[in-house]
């Protein structure tokens, strides 16, 4: 848990964003195989569904909806239907909700990934900029 503790706490905007659609893809995967090997364990169905909802909360913390514009309030209303569908998925126990939105969140995560990549290259040799903006 110290490593992990470490690596958050070390961690770029950038790579905690990364991180944070880890975390997103991570519980609603595992979730989704919880809800379809073992349907009567609700608590952990819940508990996973939970921490992807947390995870999805974090996204949208962490959006500068000044500075994004109008790609931030899109992302913004994207993060809390996914959000919605968790909550939806956990409360009716409906796999086929996480399973919905499991592509997409997938997608984003794979974007965020690439994204920070080709930022990392293209600013390896320049100072930290202050200015970026988390959409």
């Amino acid at each position: 848990m110290k490593y992990l503790e470490a690596s958050i706490a070390t961690a770029s905007k950038e790579d905690l964003m990364v991180k944070i659609f880890d975390a997103i893809v991570l519980f609603t995967r595992k979730s989704i195989d919880r809800m379809k090997t073992e349907p009567a364990d609700i608590q952990g169905r819940h508990n996973l569904l939970r921490n992807a909802q947390r995870a999805c909360a974090a996204a949208i913390d962490a959006i500068d909806f000044e500075l994004g514009g109008e790609l931030a309030k899109s992302n913004g209303a994207l993060y809390q239907f996914w959000y919605r569908e968790l909550v939806q998925a956990n409360m009716e126990g409906d796999v086929s909700r996480a399973e919905g939105v499991l592509p997409q969140m997938e997608m984003i995560r794979n974007a965020w990934a690439e994204a920070v990549r080709r930022y990392k290259i293209e600013f390896a040799s320049s100072e930290p900029r202050q200015d970026v903006a988390v959409v």
